[in-house]
């Protein structure tokens, strides 16, 4: 102890001399910096001085005679000519024009100062004379700038004094600034030096207590270990097993010991996940036997020990040969001795291998003790299991891991960012939609102007309301999606990432397709920076979460974002647009049945948001039978699903028949986005039949000459629909067409 001590008293002073030595640089390197600065700005403030009183000196010379300024009579003409003053020097500075014999003919300011002979004549001599005047002060400048010039060949002199305030001002900044970056950059440094302290005394208490090859206590800490367990207050009942590698020489000389050293540490990653998940410790004993503690009962730990032997035996083979291990158990009961129980679990150690190995005995009385196996153990050893040959590892390159991602993780994730972003769907949705009902109940649409109607959905104050508060909830939807559906893919590291990418589709057309896209691109690249990351040192990996996945994630993301999700939707866009632009202009009626069955292309996507915005677009135009092909297209997807689910119910799975009902009321909201979990399940399907009812539908809304002019409600707008009996009809039918097109081409589920 008193060496722990020395050793630890001489790592405080050595990190008191590094402290100090940090303290010292920073400051003083401040300080040096601050006598640099202040001798520039002394520099800069004498020479804008000087020119300021050489421009006022000539204009004095020009444009006042002598004569009439001696004489007093040049008072008013000399202050209109002066009247650049504050122009040229400002309010920080003092002029006067005075003889050699201190008298003054003109003053802009209170008193004049008196001059000294020697600056007088080397004005005189010199043409100029700069002198600093006032209490000295080196680190604040304290002192003024005094600038005397000649006027008349010397008979006159131009006295400027600058007080050298606003320069004052800037250099208190600027140290206050500089102090401030100072401290911030030695705490900083400290910080670090102390964590690097930390870490450097870590690694050496781990080199000294911990086994170097497996990363488990080595047996003086394990000892050092069990004497605490044991002197704890509480000493719960518990058990001590032994155990090793099953032909383990064989292993080293046939495979080499790089290979031998591969088997120990995976049998330690095994190991200690055994004794952490129940409570417990472990240790290297020597060689390939392995030691530890657990907080259970005879049996239990015999059974822990068992599975374990199992999990080995099966597990895939590794660096080309597969490994058994054989385990003793021994339950302390009153025995509290390191020793001796370290005897018994021996024997039953002994007992597993006596009995073909590959198993955990626990201890019993009738055990062969140790000492009479010295003949046993001269045996030969029976032959290991038979090799596999070992295969060559190759790197994985990203074109595989990315279909891996792909085939593996897409689908899942998918219907996970789906299954959480529902409620923020049906929400808002539904909130937006009862907003549309309020102003249809409350406001009569032919009053207004077309400009009016451009507001319809918050023309009330509760309308308002409603579909602020929709808007905002709706709009969380893509975020939430994109997080989650990266949260599938690479874990908790990745949520964040996801959001920020989902978030940015909201200003995009890019829709539900964008937000899928950054959803499997923040995963992806997340996985990737994991990757890189875990070739770092341990201290950065550990950073990595709070530093790396942030910056890095997020500059990949924005790139992503700003270069292939939002020109990618932006083209598409542009070509859909012109599409139906081009099918208006042949046939009205075809272009309904278009817009309409492109509703269901995507369900919320880049085409959807296309044909959506072409029939807000009507509306402006005064087209609005465009709008009531466009909301029919999209409630006739989650409609015709839930048609579909209640007609044919042995299609669909139990949750899916549970996801009915939602779908339903999300259809009849305007929500199109309620039939994403039944796409992801089974697309080449329901895509297809979505489409076919959804055109069907918009095909008869313009048959029959229905009309929306409003941008979204469902049929809580059907108030103000033209022709809503007819409406009905066809969005009746259309959803009657996807539910038989569904039961046509699902098969039966299980």
């Amino acid at each position: 102890m008193a060496d722990e001590r020395r050793r630890t008293g001489g790592l405080n002073r050595q990190n008191l001399l590094i402290f100090a030595m940090i303290v010292a640089a920073f400051f003083g390197s401040a300080l040096l910096f601050w006598a640099y600065n202040t001798d520039a700005l002394r520099a800069s403030v004498e020479a804008e001085t000087k020119l300021s009183a050489s421009l006022l000196a000539d204009e004095i010379d020009a444009f006042i005679p002598q004569l009439m300024l001696r004489a007093g009579a040049a008072d008013d003409d000399l202050s209109q000519e002066l009247d650049i003053l504050e122009s040229r020097i400002g309010s920080e500075s003092d002029v006067w024009v005075v003889d050699a014999a201190g008298k003054c003919y003109y003053q802009y300011a209170a008193e004049p100062p008196t001059l000294e002979p020697d600056a007088l004549e080397e004005a005189r001599s010199g043409g100029v004379s700069i002198r600093w005047v006032g209490r000295a002060g080196r680190f604040l400048l304290t002192q003024q700038c005094r600038v005397i010039r000649p006027l008349y060949g010397g008979e006159l002199f131009l006295v400027t004094l600058n007080h050298a305030d606003a320069v004052r001002a800037s250099q208190r900044r600027q140290f206050t600034l500089l102090m401030g970056v100072d401290v911030l950059l030695m705490l900083v440094t400290l910080v670090l030096v102390v964590n690097t302290s930390v870490t450097f005394r870590r690694q050496m208490l781990r080199l000294a207590t911990t086994d170097e090859l497996t990363e488990l206590a080595n047996r003086k800490s394990f000892n050092t270990e069990f004497a605490e367990f044991i002197a704890a207050e509480r000493t719960p009942e518990f058990s001590l097993f032994l155990l090793d590698i099953d032909f383990f020489k064989r292993i080293n000389d046939s495979f080499g010991h790089a290979a031998g050293d591969h088997a120990l540490r995976s049998l330690a990653g095994r190991i200690r996940a055994m004794t952490r998940e129940r409570g417990g410790f472990a240790g290297r004993w020597g060689g390939d036997e392995f030691i530890g503690v657990l907080p259970l009962g005879g049996e239990e730990a015999h059974a822990a020990l068992r599975r374990l032997c199992a999990e080995i035996a099966a597990a895939e083979p590794d660096d080309g040969f597969r490994m058994t291990i054989s385990a003793g158990v021994a339950y302390a009961g009153e025995e509290r001795r390191l020793a001796k129980l370290t005897e018994k679990a021996d024997r039953a150690l002994y007992e597993s291998k006596e009995h073909g190995r590959n198993q955990a005995s626990l201890y019993r009385a009738d055990m062969t003790p140790a000492a009479e196996r010295s003949v046993a153990a001269s045996a030969p050893e029976a032959a290991p299991v038979s090799p596999m040959p070992a295969q060559k590892q190759t790197p994985e390159r990203f074109g595989a891991r990315l279909t891996g991602y792909v085939r593996g993780r897409l689908i899942e994730s998918t219907i996970l960012g789906v299954k959480w972003m529902a409620p923020f769907v049906a929400g808002g949705g539904i909130l937006i939609a009862l907003a549309f009902l309020f102003d249809a109940a409350s406001v009569d649409l032919s009053t207004l102007t077309v400009a009016e109607r451009s507001g319809f959905g918050s023309l009330t104050a509760q309308a308002a309301t409603l579909k602020s508060i929709g808007g905002v909830t709706f709009n969380f939807m893509l975020p939430v999606f994109a997080g989650f559906m990266a949260y599938g893919i690479a874990g908790e590291e990745a949520f964040m990432t996801g959001f920020v990418g989902g978030y940015m589709t909201i200003g995009s057309n890019a829709g539900f397709i964008g937000a899928m896209l950054a959803g499997f691109a923040a995963g992806v690249i997340t996985n990737e920076v994991s990757r890189f990351t875990s070739r770092l040192p341990l201290l950065i990996r550990k950073a990595a979460p709070i530093l790396i996945y942030p910056v890095f994630n997020l500059l990949l993301m924005q790139v992503l974002s700003y270069a292939v999700i939002t020109p990618l939707s932006a083209a598409i866009g542009r070509l859909f647009t012109a599409l139906l632009e081009h099918c208006a202009r042949v046939s009205p009626v075809a272009s309904g049945a278009l817009s309409a069955a492109m509703m269901a292309v995507d369900m919320g996507g880049i085409v959807n948001k296309v044909a959506y915005n072409y029939g807000v677009g009507g509306i402006a135009a005064g087209h609005t039978d465009i709008m009531a092909a466009v909301m029919l297209g999209g409630m006739t997807p989650p409609l015709g699903i839930a048609l579909s689910v209640l007609l044919f119910r042995r299609k669909y799975t139990q949750s899916e028949q549970e996801r009915g009902v939602s779908a339903l009321f999300m259809g009849l909201s305007f929500i199109t986005e309620g039939a994403l979990p039944f796409v992801f399940t089974d697309v080449a399907r329901v895509i297809p039949a979505c489409m076919l009812g959804s055109a069907a539908g918009g095909l008869l809304s313009e048959l029959f000459g229905c009309t929306l002019p409003a941008p979204h409600g469902g049929m809580f707008v059907l108030p103000i629909m033209g022709r809503p009996l007819l409406y009905l009809v066809a969005l009746a039918a259309g959803s009657l067409v996807t539910a038989l097109a569904l039961g046509g081409l699902k098969k039966d589920r299980k």
